[in-house]
């Protein structure tokens, strides 16, 4: 009875293994109800939302300016847009609405009265020249002039990108430094430049793209690199929609996920948040489908068994390289020379015997029929040959000579008195002194042809 106990621990240990890496899918309900919400870590049933939202390159802002009045003395410039009203005025040809000051600085009246130009003059200046200008052909006109909107107003507003610089630029009023602060922060910094220039100024700031919020899915690559995805954040996803954003799990994946979230203050107390894949799938179990918040990392482990197969696979690779280089000299010799023995195991044939595929080529004698013979390499191939040249029989034997296909010339050394065959290794060792100026034996003239 004494050994029960250890059965039991050991059948337990055997079980969590099995089970992996992840938690199990059950919960503690009654824990959870003395837990307030805002001490639970969000999930997919007990959402929050996300902190101020701090401004950073790329981000968009879309700035509105409700209240943009110069500072007095303002003199009008091009691209003002200012309101006209005349009385006294020839009743076709009215002069009333919003007229804007041209490049040139002047504003047109109508082809009866043509342009007057206002630029550089105050509100008071631009009702006197207009009056004048009006006075050349009409009766007592009276002339009212106020100022509508300001060029600088329409730099003002609009999509305004955060530069890598973390500026903003509103034209002519300059740059403001908006990277690190909230949106209410923004606001005060945007007003409080433009206060040099404009009356109370206000305006209104939100933000029409969220570029600079991320959150990130790692794949575990087996070894063989991990693969990242890099997805926008819009607030309230949760772990179950990013790894729908990658098109779920991949063929190596476990269920082995974690989050890995940086603490705010990156103080070095980072939070590692298991998640159970199976319990939220198929059980619908929401304690684990955690919300995904601005530089989370969603890690998503790989099968050992892959990452076994990866490890051998770069353990084996130079070997299978060498052995596919072997191969491949191997079967280039063989498509060079054809097969070394015909059906009958004789060695006759055709034999590519083309000098421009060949190397090292050195006469060794002469053929009882005055053919010569030589000692050679087929280029890329470290083998040494002993056989005849296709080009020396072109003249005389010609019907030795076959061209191939792709061009080069064969031999057949069946019509010849010439053996087609590999040097043996002595023979090997003794070209190779040869090749090191070690002296020879002299090479035999005459080589009698020997049939089997």
């Amino acid at each position: 009875m004494r050994a029960k106990p250890a059965f039991l621990l050991a059948l337990s240990v055997l079980v969590a293994f099995a089970t992996g890496c992840h938690t199990l899918g059950t919960r503690n309900f009654k824990l959870e109800q003395h837990i307030p919400p805002e001490a639970r870590i969000p999930n997919e049933e007990f959402k929050t939302t996300l902190p101020l939202y701090v401004v950073e390159p790329p981000d968009i802002l879309l700035i509105d300016a409700l209240r943009v009045i110069p500072k007095a003395p303002y003199r009008l410039e091009p691209l003002d847009i200012v309101q006209i009203e005349s009385e006294n005025v020839l009743p076709d040809y009215p002069i009333t609405g919003e007229y804007q000051i041209d490049a040139s600085g002047r504003v047109n009246l109508g082809s009866q009265y043509g342009k007057v130009t206002i630029s550089g003059k105050t509100i008071d200046e631009a009702e006197t020249a207009i009056q004048d200008k009006l006075l050349e052909l009409l009766v007592n006109p009276v002339t009212t002039v106020n100022l509508l909107e300001t060029a600088g107003s329409q730099q003002i507003a609009g999509e305004h990108q955060v530069a890598p610089d973390g500026m903003v630029n509103l034209g002519s009023y300059g740059q403001v430094y908006v990277a690190g602060l909230t949106l209410e922060q923004v606001k005060d910094a945007i007003e409080k430049k433009l206060d040099e220039y404009l009356e109370a100024p206000e305006v209104i700031v939100d933000v029409s793209a969220y570029n600079s919020k991320f959150y990130y899915v790692i794949s575990d690559g087996a070894g063989l690199g991990d693969q990242v995805v890099r997805l926008p954040i819009n607030g309230g996803e949760t772990v179950l929609d990013a790894i729908s954003e990658i098109g779920g799990l991949g063929g190596q994946a476990t269920k082995d996920i974690w989050i890995a979230r940086p603490s705010p203050d990156h103080g070095g107390y980072e939070q590692r948040l298991p998640v159970n894949w199976d319990a939220i799938c198929k059980q619908g179990i929401t304690a684990t489908n955690y919300q995904v918040f601005p530089g989370d990392r969603i890690y998503i482990r790989a099968s050992e068994l892959n990452r076994l197969d990866a490890t051998i696979a770069r353990v084996t690779a130079p070997v299978e390289r060498i052995a596919g280089t072997m191969f491949l000299a191997t079967a280039t010799i063989r498509n060079l020379g054809g097969s070394f023995r015909d059906s009958g195991n004789n060695n006759f044939g055709n034999f590519f015997s083309d000098r421009r595929l060949k190397t090292d080529i050195r006469q060794v004698a002469t053929s009882p029929s005055g053919i010569p013979v030589y000692h050679f390499r087929y280029r890329g191939q470290m083998q040494w040959y002993r056989g005849v040249i296709a080009q020396d029989l072109l003249a005389n034997r010609s019907a030795a000579v076959v061209r191939a296909d792709n061009g080069y010339l064969m031999v057949n050394y069946g019509l010849l008195d010439v053996e087609f065959r590999e040097l043996t290794p002595a023979e090997v060792a003794a070209e190779n002194r040869l090749r090191r100026g070690v002296t020879l034996p002299a090479a035999a003239t005459v080589e009698a042809k020997s049939r089997n």
